[in-house]
């Protein structure tokens, strides 16, 4: 498995301690997740002085979700720093818009925007990207959602998130009807419940009607190994992002990363 630091899933520490730990944890790439408040150019330079692919870069912008119009400014800012960085791929994640009329309503909104924004990361060289995404409300999760937007805006791949699509769809089938856009992979693992546990935030309700609890990759009720059996030369071939922690805090961040990385890295 090709691992891929998600710089959010440290939070907290600066970009060079980001970098040593994917360093430290033998992890070839790095996803910079917004920009850790730091410009561009500087996180290329201490990525590639580590020895690190940028993989990609995710946009973490809001005009578009609170409904402002100039929201393409947005994406060409962000555009322009995954040129900077050098990341073939940017995801521009789907998230619900603050003030939602309904899923469907979002969807096809949301669906208008990569159709405005594809062309102009296609000019620039960046392959663009949706994922699902795992809130309650979130318009564009199933794989029968994700293709529906596929199929309109030509161009436009796939970032395949296995468990976010599981909080609202069997994410084997998703993987079968989507695997062809797919060029970027998220791992994660829940802890699912049929009701709110001690750990339960309001944002663990899906909207399958369970409790999705974030834990540690490996102590959760995924089956990630058994999918990560069924999937093709193609999606072995991209990078993972290992979208995880330890959420008790009781490891320090290196050993819970070092600890993710032995049990995925040889599969």
């Amino acid at each position: 498995m090709k691992l891929c630091m998600m710089s959010c899933m440290l939070e907290g520490l600066t970009p060079q301690e980001i970098v040593d730990i994917a360093v430290k944890c033998d992890m070839p790439a790095i996803d910079w997740i917004g920009l850790h408040g730091c410009q561009a150019k500087y996180l290329r330079e201490i990525a590639e002085n580590a020895g690190l692919v940028i993989a990609a870069h995710t946009m973490l912008k809001t005009k578009f979700l609170k409904g402002e119009k100039d929201y393409l400014d947005d994406f060409k800012r962000s555009l322009d720093d995954a040129v900077t960085l050098g990341a073939p791929v940017m995801m521009l994640p789907p998230f619900p818009r603050y003030v939602q009329k309904s899923m469907e309503d979002d969807r096809k909104l949301w669906t208008e925007y990569y159709a405005q924004a594809v062309p102009l990361s296609l000019a620039a060289g960046v392959t663009l990207t949706i994922e699902s995404t795992g809130y309650v409300n979130s318009p564009i999760t199933t794989g029968e959602e994700v293709l529906e937007v596929l199929k309109q805006v030509p161009g436009l791949k796939l970032t395949f998130d296995h468990g976010n699509v599981a909080t609202a769809d069997d994410p084997d089938k998703a993987y079968e009807l989507l695997k062809e856009f797919i060029v970027h992979v998220h791992l994660k693992d829940w802890k699912i419940s049929d009701a709110p546990t001690p750990e339960s935030t309001q944002e663990s309700l899906k909207r399958c009607g369970k409790y999705y609890d974030n834990i540690i990759i490996g102590e959760g009720d995924m089956d990630l190994k058994r999918f990560w059996d069924i999937t093709d030369a193609n999606t072995r071939s991209c990078y993972v992002n290992l979208e995880t922690r330890d959420f008790t805090n009781t490891m320090t961040p290196l050993a819970a990363m070092q600890k993710v990385a032995n049990y995925l890295r040889d599969w």
